[in-house]
């Protein structure tokens, strides 16, 4: 099968091209000649499972396939221009093809021209390909989802053997709808041809492909194999279980007429290749190949080359302890407007990604009967997660790590909120690995733990609200009169509504409208009918007494700024420190204590003393 590594970045800067044919039998199969004698006998016992050659394949029991487009107007091109060589190599291929069944003489108003590919294992161009490119854009998407790769992963957790079978010419097992076969044509130099079968290029091909192969499965009920496109995993926990899920698999392909290609599967592995991902004894690492392609990888010289980069190592993330924190300086570079400048500290995150990847990271497959450990972690600049399970001597390994840099607003964040934020992030990434399992939170909660501790926090402190200060100091002036003139001594608490209805119903010293008015648009003794004779139009008295304040804001500040000195404190000097009514305090306690140091200054307006707050047992600020 091939492998397509996408975008990998140095195309140019190294030894090796993007597309690789990686023969996973004969790359994993140590011993790929001399088979055991079980294989032996399994493989004699079901020859007619195996392709014998090429064209020799299959026809999959199933309905024929439609080919649904959304014009009816016929895609017609002119066949390309081919060179002698070329030209008797596709009458070659072409004429097998008719022998095989697969095609079959056309006069359809269709026509994709063909031409050949190169074939690395051949090495030259012989590979038949057909330019169906203007007949996949009329052709009508099919939904179906694909194998994901972390679910094929997780079912191989509990595998002891495990094997790959591959479907020889896989799409041509689908036989496709005689209305059909027609928009399927193609033509060459010498004559138009249509295909029976289901092409290789065709855009809903991987889909229709992967459902006919999963209902199979599914038909069986067999919860020991998986299928990813034309490849057929079945593993096994034991070696007397494998012999006869083994046999269950070539039973079906014989009832289906599946057809495999020997040379291209593996038996009886406990070590294999699989999509570019090595499995041994629940455990998943990269191949040798991905490997060298890292290790290889030049500095990039632009942005372009830095996007390629990134594209290719983000597949691999969850391989990489911190990787947020790791690509955060070469995120910088790709940022609206900033030139490209490759610094030491962008080489030093290049080199520590590229040694992260060639050191040949090794993570478990999720076991779902194990309990689950999420370790988190937050920093200035990124939160991470590390998902964790034990193995048989209660040993934490690895099963995946996830992070990501914060966003603008979040580093603005306290140490809390971004220890949370962490909590918060991995359970959201984890949450397939987790949901329904119990499972430990690993945190370095030192900055949480003293919330739990607290037992006294300190109510006055109106620097966090100073409206809702300055109201209450209004409300608590009021009560102080009504408690008092009255004769029977009301409770406050009984006051407070005829208190607070009073202020909303009175007319502002400031804005001259009473708050009601303003908030709601009317009063409770105006009439239902009519606008309020007293007062201007709601919208109105909304824009005066918005002037009103600012104007009246504006010259308290004038009055304040005229006799304020703006002291400023240094290192060094000694200052009192203004004690806030903490609750059981006594009522003659010192409104200051000191005098303390100021130690450095944090900002315009904030210094640091000496002084150990009780609560955090940090520095006062």
């Amino acid at each position: 099968m091939y492998i397509f590594i996408k975008n990998w970045y140095h195309i140019q800067n190294c030894d090796y091209t993007t597309k690789y044919q990686v023969n996973f039998p004969q790359f994993v199969t140590e011993n790929k000649c001399e088979l055991r004698k079980e294989v032996k006998d399994i493989i004699k016992n079901f020859d007619s499972v195996f392709s014998k050659e090429k064209y020799d394949v299959g026809a999959l029991r199933v309905e024929p396939q439609r080919i649904v487009l959304s014009s009816d107007l016929a895609v017609s091109l002119r066949p390309y221009c081919t060179s002698p060589v070329e030209e008797q190599e596709i009458k070659s291929q072409v004429e097998k093809l008719l022998q095989a069944g697969l095609i079959k003489e056309s006069n359809s108003p269709y026509s994709s021209p063909v031409t050949l590919a190169f074939k690395r294992d051949e090495g030259k161009k012989i590979r038949l390909c057909i330019d169906f490119r203007k007949l996949n854009a009329l052709c009508k998407s099919d939904s179906e989802p694909l194998p994901l790769m972390d679910s094929l992963l997780h079912k191989l957790s509990k595998a002891k053997i495990v094997s790959s079978l591959d479907l020889a010419s896989g799409y041509w097992h689908m036989p496709i709808h005689p209305k059909d076969t027609e928009k399927l044509a193609f033509c060459t130099n010498f004559r138009l041809y249509e295909w029976f079968r289901l092409p290789f290029v065709i855009k809903v091909a991987p889909a229709i492909f992967n459902r006919l192969i999963r209902r199979i499965l599914t038909k069986y009920k067999i919860d020991f194999a998986c299928n990813y496109f034309d490849d057929i995993i079945v593993f096994s926990s034991s070696e007397l279980e494998y012999w006869k899920h083994l046999k269950t698999i070539f039973e079906i392909c014989e009832k289906e007429n599946i057809k495999l290609k020997l040379s291209k599967c593996v038996f009886a592995q406990t070590k294999m290749s699989f999509l570019g991902y090595e499995i041994e004894h629940g455990k998943v690492s990269l191949i040798m190949l991905i490997l060298k392609l890292s290790k290889n990888c030049n500095p990039p010289t632009n942005d372009k080359e830095l996007q390629r980069f990134l594209g290719s190592v983000n597949v691999y993330n969850k391989f990489i302890p911190q990787y947020a924190k790791l690509r955060y300086p070469l995120n910088q570079l790709l940022k609206k407007d900033v030139k490209f400048n490759w610094t030491n500290e962008c080489q030093d995150a290049f080199d520590k990604l590229k040694e992260t990847l060639t050191t040949k990271p090794v993570l478990n497959l999720y076991n779902p009967d194990v309990t689950c450990h999420v370790f988190v972690d937050a920093s200035q600049k990124s939160v991470g997660a590390v998902l964790k399970q034990p193995d048989a001597s209660a040993v934490l390994h690895p099963v995946a790590y996830h992070s990501r840099t914060l966003r603008d607003y979040e580093k603005n964040y306290a140490i809390t909120e971004l220890e949370c934020l962490a909590i918060v992030h991995a359970l959201d990434k984890f949450y397939c690995y987790l949901h329904d399992q119990k499972f430990v939170i690993h945190t370095d909660h030192a900055a949480l733990v003293w919330l739990k501790n607290v037992k006294n926090l300190r109510a006055h402190h109106p620097q966090t609200n100073g409206k809702v200060e300055r109201v209450n100091q209004s409300l608590v002036t009021r009560l102080k009169c009504k408690v008092n003139s009255s004769s029977t001594k009301v409770p406050w608490t009984k006051l407070l509504e005829s208190v607070t209805n009073e202020y909303n119903l009175t007319p502002h010293s400031i804005t001259k409208y009473p708050p009601a008015y303003l908030l709601l648009g009317t009063l409770p003794y105006d009439s239902p009918i009519g606008q309020n004779s007293y007062y201007e139009p709601v919208n109105e008295a909304r824009n005066l007494a918005l002037r009103r304040t600012i104007d009246y804001h504006n010259k308290n500040k004038i009055r304040y700024d005229a006799r304020f000195v703006d002291k400023k404190f240094n290192p060094g000097d000694l200052v009192v420190y203004e004690e806030f009514y903490y609750p059981n305090t006594r009522k003659l306690s010192p409104p200051f204590s000191g005098p303390y140091e100021i130690i450095k200054q944090c900002s315009e307006v904030t210094y640091e003393i000496n002084k150990l707050n009780p609560l955090t047992n940090c520095a006062y600020f």
